[in-house]
């Protein structure tokens, strides 16, 4: 604090200061300055008010107020106001109050003083009505004089001054999320200073132990925790920010995911919940959430445990779902076993497995039908199964068959307790739609296979699929369902004898297929890596399916399907790869680069160069067109449509001659809304090497923006459904159900598991649920390889309730060392994940006083240092006053720049891409003949195109570089980062 010695007061005032200070002041009985407010409201102290009643007393001139004897004021709210240099507020109670100075002219003050004009007094909700009152003392240049400011407080429910409220309703045994857009809404109208929503707090509220709990996701113990259960005793240590990316640190949570979980015993009653909520820029809005527990319907179908599971997949159920619901109903008794005791008959629709004791031996993964389930005792502890008919409680899984309709099956159950309490409750198991994608070949093994051809099985795609769901290796084969095989072919093998035994839908299931062919010993034992398909010569177009259960050497086993596509099967618009993607609104137009397929076919054949290109069939939605905008100089001189009868009889070169077609001419036009297109291609190379691939074309009312978090290295991530569904909805204006993975990450980047652990990892055939499906986006969860950092781009397609994809986008992730925090990047810049991951990477940095400016321009000397960083150079130190100046000697000496520089000056997009493409080492000799640009020539631009990391301004045909334009610092971040990826 500033003392009084301080204070720029004349000399001449100082002895007259002084001498009032000693003087004690009487008892007002009456207030000199008097305000009024409402309880959960706010008044303004008016430095006006001050300075008259110091002319009236003195007839001078106010500097400056302090506050020297005063009520405790703490129960009824607090001070709030600003300094002169930052003008942030800042907030005060009764212990700091007197410690500050309030200056009526900033022109006495020094920044960081206070200035008396935004003094405000804010009160609390639900406070009594009372009168405060402050002693003053003024100082100015008639000297100082005491004063007694009174602020009338009016409390009570009818004051009627802005006390917000949120009310949700919910039944016993079901649930509600809160609308994190209501607090939103509620804190903007309320806010009268144009502050944003940061975060809400929970400062006192009802006992509600007894009615249910909270659930909502964020972090505890440096974990991410998904629906992290809140009780009475922490829910005021929690913080629930409107924003996602803010949730960092232990109880931080989303508000969005905030969940009250009624106990389905709850009485009928109303829950008081007060709350602050906290702007960016400080302000706080106080309000009361209700949460109104109703007398339940008494008719619900759902039921007292849910499960959910999609055709052919299988759930397990958890152990301690039913013990704590057990615990809740109970007189505080503890689970001992489970037993069922009415049920819907469903062995059409699957079958339960658990591992237990059958006849003495206790097997894995006992198969349970609708006629034994009765039979069974589950128990929740392990060392209590012993009998025959004992199974363990946490292996209760439910695996539904592949034809399983939609539908909710119903088990009436009894729980028994260790102290005798019995707790009757209901299991329902809703079985979904499954992915619904038609013709799509689906299958956890697929092989393919010409009419009249055969193909024989590997057992290799077997071990891996066990090893992969179980970690456990492949002992045998057992095929349970065989869909069309009697139809469309004939399986064969050879049995222990090496006879040839072949095989149909009625004894497919009868035989054992071992790994190895020397477990053979009986007659129905036979050699998987000989099992062989032998299609009908008429069965084009056909997909035969065989269901499976792999079986491992230590008991593991794991349930899937191998998919036989006979001959040419379509695929309608489900996808299937999307090797390059691109990215329109439904009245745009695609131009397809020819330097992302030559791209796509060296990553493949490293050391061969592109050479043309055919297509396999025309676009199903929307058109692809040859010379669309009638400017090519090469091949058809007009508009040609790309169609089923004639892409066969054309080649597209990346290199052509003028009579030839150039594979640079090609543009997409779409046709609709909110679908992904697809165009299969092959690519043909130099040494006679092909590829075969997929563009894939998300056609939405806009593009679909990237999902972008940055997360430490070594830190497991799980994706953020909520924000995929909304990026999705924001640009199709269509809610998903589903994605499907595109491309999994590369192993040193890091794996996607499925659930918890990593038993299960994800893969780019299953469509995971948003809300609905045993496997769902929440449950996906990247885990970056060990030490790893740097950018994980994880593409996916977002799908309907018929598993059709609707648009295509990407979750972006960026793996760093430490957060870097500069005050004018936020999640919402541009460039802001470039300028992360490059200033984790020790590329780039900001200004001293923590900026990073992005929109200026960048100099030559600040662009040459980033560029030869990102290409692998060491730190250069200068060899002169500029601090660029070492960079610019090696670059000279290396022949990356030529001639004199002016390192302050502008650097233009020419210099970049000529200093990046040599500090690189691209090639220019393996350049398509069709130059990109037509406002340069440059090869190194070229190069520099061709490598995906400099791109053009594409118009009505025409596609220019302005290689004379200068780079803004955000501008040049994202060349760099695209070089660091090409690395």
């Amino acid at each position: 604090m500033k003392t009084f010695w301080k204070k720029k007061l004349p000399a001449c005032l100082l002895a007259l200061a002084l001498l009032a200070g000693t003087v004690p002041m009487a008892s007002a009985a009456s207030a000199d300055l008097t305000y009024d407010v409402d309880e959960d409201s706010g008044v303004w102290l008016d430095a006006d008010d001050f300075q008259e009643i110091y002319e009236d007393d003195n007839g001078g001139y106010l500097e400056y107020v302090e506050f020297t004897d005063y009520d405790d004021f703490d129960d009824y709210g607090y001070f709030t106001f600003e300094d002169f240099d930052r003008y942030e507020f800042d907030d005060v109670d009764s212990k700091a109050l007197e410690n500050y100075e309030f200056y009526y002219d900033s022109a006495y003050a020094d920044d960081y003083d206070i200035d008396l004009d935004t003094l405000r007094f804010v009160t609390y909700d639900n406070i009594d009505s009372d009168t405060l009152d402050f002693d003053v003392r003024l100082y100015g240049d008639e000297g100082s004089f005491y004063a007694t400011v009174r602020i009338d407080v009016e409390g009570g429910s009818g004051s009627g001054s802005g006390d917000v409220e949120l009310t949700y309703k919910v039944d016993p045994g079901d649930d509600v999320t809160v609308d994190a857009e209501d607090f939103w809404d509620l804190f903007d109208e309320e806010d009268g200073r144009y502050d944003e929503l940061e975060y809400v707090e929970f400062t006192s509220y009802d006992d509600f132990d007894d009615f249910g709990y909270f659930g909502a996701d964020g972090y505890d113990g440096d974990d991410y925790v998904l629906d992290y259960e809140l009780n009475d005793s922490d829910l005021d240590d929690a913080m629930f920010y409107y924003d996602e990316n803010d949730v960092w640190y232990d109880y931080d949570f989303e508000l969005d995911t905030l969940t009250f979980y009624a106990d389905r015993n709850a009485d009928a009653d109303t829950l008081a919940f007060d709350f602050t909520m906290r702007g960016v820029d400080g302000d706080k809005v106080y309000g009361t959430l209700y949460i109104e527990v109703g007398k339940g319907s008494g008719t619900s179908s759902k039921g007292d445990l849910t499960y959910q599971v999609d055709p052919d997949d299988d759930v397990t159920l958890d152990a301690e779902d039913f013990y704590d619901f057990f615990y809740d109903e109970s007189d505080y008794d503890e689970l001992e076993y489970v037993e069922f005791t009415d049920y819907d008959d469903f062995d059409d629709y699957g079958c339960f497995y658990a591992d237990g004791y059958d006849s003495d031996d206790y097997t894995r993964d006992y198969e349970l039908n609708d006629s034994d389930l009765d039979d069974a005792v589950f128990y929740y502890d392990e060392d209590d199964v012993w009998d025959d008919y004992d199974f363990e409680l946490d292996t209760l899984t439910f695996a539904a068959d592949r034809n399983a309709d939609e539908d909710t099956l119903t088990f009436d159950v009894t729980m028994h307790g260790v102290k005798g309490d019995k707790i009757s409750a209901t299991l329902t198991i809703e079985i979904g739609k499954g992915s619904g994608t038609g013709t799509k070949v689906d299958g956890d093994i697929i092989y393919e296979v010409d009419p009249d051809d055969s193909v024989t099985f590997d057992r290799d795609d077997f071990w891996d699929f066990l090893d992969d769901e179980t970690g456990d290796d492949l002992e045998y084969v057992r095929f349970t369902d065989a869909a069309e095989l009697d139809d469309w072919g004939e399986l064969y093998s050879y049995d222990y004898d090496d006879d040839r035994v072949y095989f149909d839908e009625s004894d497919l299931d009868d035989g054992y297929f071992y790994y190895d062919s020397k477990d053979l010993f009986y007659d129905e034992d036979f050699t998987l890596d000989d099992l062989t398909f032998v299609a009908d010569k008429d069965a084009d177009g056909e997909v035969v399916e065989l269901d499976f259960t792999a079986y491992g050497e230590d008991g593991d086993k794991a349930y899937g399907t191998v998919a036989i596509a006979i001959g040419d099967v379509g695929t309608g618009v489900a996808a299937e790869g999307g090797d390059i993607r691109y990215y329109t609104d439904y009245s745009g137009r695609v131009q397809i680069n020819a330097n992302d397929i030559a791209r796509f076919f060296e990553e493949s054949y490293p050391g061969y160069t592109l050479q043309y290109v055919t297509f396999e069939d025309a676009p199903t939605y929307g058109s692809l067109y040859y010379n669309y905008y009638g400017t090519s100089s090469y091949g058809s001189s007009y508009s040609l449509r790309i169609t089923a009868d004639n892409c066969d009889d054309m080649d597209f070169y990346f290199s052509p001659s003028s009579s030839q077609h150039a594979l640079s001419e090609l543009t997409y036009v779409p046709s609709g809304v909110n679908y992904c297109a697809q165009i299969p291609f092959t690519a043909y190379g130099s040494g006679s090497r092909s590829v075969s691939g997929t563009i894939l074309i998300s056609v939405n009312l806009s593009e679909v923006p990237d999902v972008y978090g940055p997360t430490p290295k070594n830190t497991a991530v799980t994706f953020p459904a909520a924000s995929i569904y909304t990026a999705v909805a924001q640009s199709s204006g269509l809610g998903l159900d589903s994605i499907q993975l595109l491309e999994l990450p590369a192993t040193n980047e890091g794996t996607i598991y499925v659930g918890s652990g990593t038993s299960k990892r994800a893969d780019t055939k299953t469509l995971y649920g948003y809300s609905s499906g045993s496997e769902r986006i929440s449950q996906l969860r990247f885990v970056p390889a060990s030490g790893f950092t740097g950018s994980v781009e994880i593409p996916y397609v977002a799908c309907n309730s018929s598993g059709d994809p609707i648009a295509s986008g990407k979750l972006c992730l960026g793996v760093v060392s430490e957060m870097e925090d500069f005050s004018d990047i936020s999640s919402s810049t541009w460039c802001y994940k470039y300028v992360l991951e490059l200033s984790d990477a020790d590329v780039i940095d900001g200004y001293s006083d923590g900026t990073f400016k992005p929109d200026n321009q960048v100099t030559y000397g600040a662009a040459l240092k980033l560029i030869m960083l990102a290409a692998g150079y060491d730190e250069q130190e200068p060899v002169n006053s500029n601090v660029f100046s070492g960079y610019l000697a090696r670059a000279q000496a290396d022949g990356l720049v030529s001639g004199s520089v002016n390192l302050n000056a502008p650097i233009t997009r020419l210099a970049v891409s000529q200093i990046a493409a040599k500090a690189m080492g691209l090639s220019i000799s393996n350049l398509s003949s069709v130059r990109p640009f037509t406002d340069t020539t440059d090869p190194y631009v070229q190069a520099l195109n061709a490598a995906g990391i400099v791109e053009g301004y594409f118009s009505n045909g025409t596609s220019t570089f302005k290689p004379y334009n200068t780079l803004t610092r955000g501008q040049i971040s994202a060349i760099v980062w695209r070089m660091e990826q090409a690395q």
